[in-house]
């Protein structure tokens, strides 16, 4: 097959102004060298017009040319009104949209895709509006705007107004990610004001690490809180859930992990580490699905890595969706640190199921791989059955994974996809689709088959039960705090079990005076329960509101230190997937 030819495109001119497009679609005139110098684009694309612009030609047309351009800004500016004058209503106006885009494009974490088609698509969408035709956001200029505007901006802690409102107590979460070809570390800590919104989690400080070893993470993480003054605050550490950062589920002590270290440092046996639930998620479905015939996450890896980087089999692809009348869909990779990421890949694989299929049986050098699936008589029914679990933990990793979540918000969401399996579990559930595929299977004399199947999908089920149940044990000990949701009256022996557990952690409560303002608590939460929006808020959105109108301090400082302390325990760790965008902004 032959290969196929590169193209002059618009996206080229815009990259290489010194060229505009030739006799045809194939080549590039130069602008620099004599008129009539044409440039062959087939082969390399703008590999081909950087050769040209290397070549001894090039470069000495250049230095006549630029001595010849002598155009001033103010002759070109009696041709044309393209440039905007300097402190005029347009340049604002220019300037703010540009920078409303770069913020756009910051908080929605797509900071690494290049912005430049959002101006041109503007340009061409509102073709009669001057404003627009001036908006050129080329990356440079974003990437600018993100960097000396936006960043100065970033939520990054203010240690003197932590210190003004006298907080006691916070909690620090990290994470560590590539990002790029840099290992990038971020510091974040998590404590309570409600004088200033209720729960808070700040960026500390953000630093690259050469490596990711247990001692060169503690260290960073120690001195990084001595530097701030927050050593003897901290109470509680998270991070994610592998080896390096607690070695297990033992959290042992003897164990070279972040954690142990970081206790040791503190000089604090009471230090609380806490896993990430969301980690716990991901790996409770990846570990149910090992109980299936089918390694989905294989599959759907060789699939996108067979299309990723070759043209011409996307081209094959598309012209059998075609053919079987199914809208192609761009195929998805994921995360392997975060195995839900499938989901989306998994729905544009079952979109496209049948194209896919008649495609890759009719290849000669498929991997094995691929053509053991797509042979397998039951190949798509376990997409469908992995598809609704995934969608079922999907919802709830974006709940889990909400601003300001505290740990009472995070056991509940944990408690409700544990009965979700339970009841799953127990009827065996599978989609009505996989149902009627089944059936089908059945008529078809696929009787022992089915019975596998559904044999499978029942171990998935207890896979991912027995996974959960072992890492919900460990969040056991915040049991006690599960009357802070404020979702009924709480009663006085709710509070004593939360007291002793801060007893243990080196907390001493006022017995007589939380009893007296525990009295407070109860009448107003007895008179909010009938509130339209109360039972709607957060639990920390919930405690702001009965401090906010409690007359003074001195009537709840009992129940001030508890909240502060339980609402300083990070959920989970850092959310890298989102934070990443804001990475470079530091």
């Amino acid at each position: 097959m032959s290969k196929r030819k590169c193209l002059f495109t618009e996206k080229t001119r815009r990259n290489y102004p010194d060229f505009r497009k030739g006799r045809d679609d194939y080549e590039a005139e130069c602008l620099v060298c004599k008129p009539g110098t044409f440039v062959s684009v087939a082969h390399k694309g703008p590999g081909d017009l950087e050769y040209h612009m290397s070549s001894d030609k090039h470069k000495k047309a250049l230095k006549a040319y630029k001595r010849n351009k002598a155009i001033t800004r103010d002759n070109w500016s009696a041709k044309t009104d393209f440039f905007v004058d300097p402190d005029s209503e347009a340049e604002d106006a220019v300037a703010g949209s540009e920078s409303t885009l770069a913020f756009h494009t910051v908080m929605n974490n797509s900071t690494n895709k290049p912005g430049d088609g959002n101006s041109e698509l503007m340009r061409k969408l509102f073709f009669e509006a001057d404003l627009a035709q001036k908006f050129f956001s080329v990356q440079t200029k974003r990437e600018g705007i993100e960097n000396c505007v936006l960043a100065p901006h970033i939520d990054i802690v203010d240690l003197e107004a932590l210190e003004e409102s006298g907080i006691p107590f916070c909690g620090v979460a990290i994470d560590d990610s590539n990002h790029r070809a840099v290992k990038m570390v971020p510091v974040l800590i998590q404590y309570y004001d409600y004088r200033n919104g209720g729960l808070k989690t700040k960026l500390l400080e953000l630093q690259e690490t050469p490596t990711e070893t247990a001692d060169a993470i503690s260290d960073y993480l120690v001195k990084t809180l001595k530097k701030h003054g927050l050593l003897q605050k901290c109470v509680a550490f998270a991070g994610d859930n592998c080896n390096t950062m607690f070695g297990g589920l033992r959290q042992d002590e003897e164990v070279r992990t972040v954690f142990a270290k970081l206790r040791r440092a503190l000089q604090r046996e009471t230090l609380i580490g806490v896993y990430c639930p969301a980690h716990v998620l991901h790996n409770c479905i990846h570990h149910g699905a090992d109980a299936l015939e089918v390694d989905i996450e294989n599959v759907v890896l060789k699939i996108y890595q067979y299309f990723h980087i070759y043209a011409v089999r996307t081209e094959s692809l598309q012209e059998y969706c075609e053919f079987v009348e199914v809208e192609y869909k761009r195929l998805l990779s994921h995360s392997k640190t975060r195995w839900l990421s499938l989901f989306p890949g998994i729905t544009k694989l079952l979109q496209m199921h049948s194209a896919l299929k008649s495609f890759f049986l009719g290849q000669s050098n498929l991997p094995t791989v691929l053509r053991s699936f797509f042979e397998h008589e039951f190949s798509e029914l376990y997409l469908w059955h992995m598809h609704s679990l995934m969608n079922a933990f999907h919802l709830h990793i974006e709940e889990m994974e909400r601003e300001n979540n505290s740990i009472v918000e995070v056991m509940r969401t944990l408690d409700s996809v544990h009965t979700i399996l339970l009841d799953r579990r127990a009827q065996n559930f599978m989609s009505l689709t996989v149902k009627g595929m089944l059936a089908d299977k059945c008529k078809e004399g696929l009787e022992a088959e089915c019975d596998a199947f559904s044999d499978a999908v029942h171990r998935l089920y207890s896979n991912c039960i027995d996974y959960l149940e072992m890492w919900m044990a460990s969040l056991q000990e915040f049991s006690c705090f599960a009357w802070m949701a404020l979702s009924d009256t709480p009663s006085w022996g709710d509070v004593e079990a939360c007291i002793a557990y801060l007893s243990e952690k080196g907390l001493e409560i006022d017995n007589m005076k939380c009893s007296f303002q525990f009295n407070n608590l109860k009448k107003f939460v007895e008179a909010s329960s009938d509130e339209e929006g109360f039972q709607h808020l957060l639990s920390h959105e919930k405690w702001t509101k009965y401090f906010l109108n409690v007359k003074a301090v001195e009537c709840c400082s009992e129940l001030l230190k508890i909240a502060q302390f339980f609402f300083a325990i990070p959920s989970h760790s850092v959310d890298m997937d989102c934070f990443s965008s804001l990475m470079h902004l530091v």
